[in-house]
């Protein structure tokens, strides 16, 4: 048997707005570096529902319910402009300097998704609802990160599937 697709590595991590009709966002952005073996899809198990009687020992009926899909990863190199866009606030560019101002309540910010592995399955999420805080250490050892939690939610356009996967073309 031979193999047919392995997925490996990380091009890039795209994010943007949705369509106007709640599809997939076609103008894309890159934010920065992934810091190294922070990108990770996590798929939480199924929910299941036993429904049982007291007549019988096996169950009469199971039901169940699809588990969170969620994306995390760190940016490596924050700037302004990045942790505006996922922890909103704003960034303001003058001549010779940037600065970002925190909002004043916590935000959540909902965008489209993409992820470009280096070889096999892009994902693409329509519609994700992204939290993010700041992390890491002002030291020589570490480094001050954006880390980032996308939960993949169903896209606003009907018949839309929350994710899709293609591949990468050489």
């Amino acid at each position: 048997m031979t193999v047919k697709l392995i997925t490996t590595g990380l091009a890039k991590i795209e994010v943007g707005d949705p369509l106007p009709d709640g599809s997939m966002g076609t103008t894309l952005t890159q934010y920065g570096y992934t810091d190294k073996d922070s990108c990770e899809l996590i798929m939480d198990d199924p929910t299941e529902t036993t429904f049982e009687a007291e007549e019988v020992d096996d169950p009469i009926e199971i039901t169940y319910k699809g588990g969170k899909k969620q994306v995390k990863f760190n940016i490596a190199d924050p700037d302004e402009a990045a942790i505006a866009l996922f922890m909103g606030g704003t960034a303001v560019s003058t001549t010779g300097s940037e600065t970002y101002s925190a909002p004043l309540s916590f935000t959540v910010v909902e965008k489209s998704l993409k992820i470009t592995p280096t070889k096999g399955l892009i994902l693409s999420a329509p519609r994700c609802k992204f939290v993010a805080k700041l992390t890491g250490k002002y030291a020589k050892s570490d480094k001050l990160k954006l880390e980032i939690t996308a939960t993949i939610l169903m896209p606003k356009k009907d018949n839309e599937p929350p994710f899709k996967t293609t591949r990468v073309t050489a």
